[in-house]
């Protein structure tokens, strides 16, 4: 496995520095707004009761509908196209990637219907991952709006 920052161009060290703090910056940003969500959500006193019995874990409450836009950025991002695939992303997260498909061809990302929680112009929802020949596996995906749209910023793995 090489390095997470070996894809960098040392040529243009001052552009990919000024790319890394926005991206790491992006990230903390959305980090402090899922954390927000979190604690709001065991603030509540039915959280409790939105936890299925019997399973450990946090809590997730309902959320409001998947906005359109936001379910489009899903799909893209599943995209076989690799550019389709990118443009879901937030420049900032596209940026810090490399380059190349980010999902297998044939892959299909499903947003769990009402799970949308939106704040300041970010917002979550779970999702299902279903990639050609391997087991279907549940992600949060957090949401930036850039430039009046929404665009993926984050995907973590929820087990």
């Amino acid at each position: 496995m090489t390095a997470p920052l070996a894809h960098l161009d040392m040529t243009g060290r001052h552009a990919n520095v000024r790319k890394l703090i926005v991206g790491v910056c992006s990230g903390l940003l959305l980090i402090a707004v899922v954390v927000y969500f979190v604690v709001d959500n065991r603030s509540h006193s039915d959280t409790d009761s939105a936890k299925p019995q019997g399973r450990q874990g946090l809590p997730y409450l309902p959320g409001k509908p998947i906005p359109e836009q936001a379910a489009r950025a899903a799909q893209d991002l599943a995209a076989d196209d690799v550019q389709t695939q990118r443009a879901a992303l937030t420049p900032e997260w596209e940026g810090a990637l490399p380059p190349g498909r980010l999902l297998a061809k044939g892959s299909h990302l499903e947003l769990r219907k009402n799970s949308w929680h939106e704040e300041g112009g970010y917002a979550n929802a779970q999702a299902m991952l279903r990639k050609p020949g391997e087991s279907a596996q549940r992600f949060l995906l957090a949401f930036a709006q850039r430039d009046g749209a929404w665009r993926i910023t984050l995907a973590e793995g929820i087990k």
